[in-house]
């Protein structure tokens, strides 16, 4: 009697199992943590990056045709170290982080909440600060530190880059709860195309928020609302020829402005952690 009882629990589990097994699932894309940088979209956008170095300077320019000879501490270079790091990529991430070390710039009291860092909150209006100058080539540093007469973006909550950057900022601070609070009012904005805040003009979304949403999102392991297959869609259609990441779009099918290191950095942190599917 035992033994036939346990042969029919056996067989109950085993249906049970089964059924789940074949049970339609939803459509979605779950981060996968870094991955390896052989798809082609990363390698393509790597490629892009190593294109913007100027080894005189030791620095990425801004982007190949608006600021050719325009150099960015940060965000540009700082991010770009970092997603190189993210990447696998020794070399260009030593060479960077040296540069940075070297202009006596590598965070700015906002940016570094990307790889890990707290800072205070708000953060303060940026200020741009001209760092060299050679008659062609400048080299300028984006400041958010503290300063005379600079406030802060106490409407912040209002630009999705910032309300993304103050999830993780929590979550840098070991607040999941908050970062996870903050993440879902500023993901709502998501408009099935981008996101459409404070810094909305023309109708032109900015490509970086898409990427921030995702990176972000996975760092703090917070819901997207099923969100995420779509924007990683929207995100490598920005993708230009050059392997760069084009810094606006006015709707799925229609890029606009130039590509540049900033955006292609985000993209390629956001592309480590779902993957390229290519």
């Amino acid at each position: 009697m035992e033994k036939s009882c346990a042969l029919l629990i056996l067989i109950a589990l085993l249906l049970t199992w089964l059924v789940a097994c074949s049970a339609p699932r939803a459509q979605t894309i779950s981060p996968a943590g870094p991955v390896s940088p052989l798809c082609s979209s990363i390698q393509r956008g790597l490629g892009y990056l190593h294109d913007r170095f100027n080894p005189n300077l030791g620095l990425l320019n801004e982007s190949p045709q608006v600021a050719p000879h325009t150099y960015w501490l940060t965000n540009d270079n700082a991010l770009a170290a970092f997603a190189f790091a993210q990447l696998n990529q020794p070399e260009m991430t030593a060479t960077l982080t040296g540069s940075l070390q070297r202009y006596g710039h590598s965070t700015n009291g906002l940016i570094e909440t990307v790889w890990g860092k707290t800072v205070a909150w708000p953060p303060y209006v940026e200020q741009y600060i001209p760092i060299e100058d050679d008659g062609q080539d400048k080299v300028w540093q984006e400041s958010h530190e503290p300063s005379p007469n600079v406030r802060r973006f106490d409407d912040w909550e209002d630009y999705s880059n910032l309300a993304f950057l103050g999830a993780l900022n929590k979550h840098n601070q070991g607040d999941d709860n908050e970062a996870r609070a903050i993440f879902a009012k500023a993901i709502k904005k998501f408009d099935g195309i981008g996101f459409p805040d404070k810094a909305f003009t023309d109708n032109r979304y900015e490509t970086y928020k898409l990427a921030l949403a995702l990176y972000v999102g996975s760092k703090i392991s917070a819901s997207l609302d099923n969100s995420a297959p779509a924007m990683l869609a929207t995100l490598k259609k920005m993708q230009a020829s050059n392997g760069g990441f084009y810094t606006h779009y006015r709707d799925l099918q229609t890029p606009d402005g130039d590509t540049n290191t900033e955006t292609t950095s985000y993209a390629l942190l956001a592309l480590a952690r779902y993957g390229c599917s290519d």
